[in-house]
């Protein structure tokens, strides 16, 4: 049960991760929120009845390809001859 005030979000919920944290590992990868979830460094999560999230962070997705550099058409072009 949380004591907090307002209350941790249930780990079910879209906003599971705002939940406090009470037990913190960073020299080992991971968190333990109060809502029972243990958060990881690369964003994974381990829920309470033993289901697991993959990691889900925004630099995983694939970067948009590069634009070609624009080259004014040639009548455009100044000639210095």
């Amino acid at each position: 049960m949380c004591p907090h005030t307002p209350r941790c979000p249930d780990p079910t919920g879209p906003d599971r991760e705002a939940a406090r944290t009470v037990v913190n590992h960073p020299e080992q990868g991971w968190s333990l929120l109060c809502n029972g979830i243990v958060i990881f460094e690369d964003t994974g999560e381990l829920l309470p009845g033993g289901a697991s999230i993959a990691p889900h962070r925004p630099t995983d997705l694939t970067a948009p390809a590069a634009q070609e550099p624009v080259v004014p058409p040639a009548s455009s072009r100044s000639s210095a001859a």
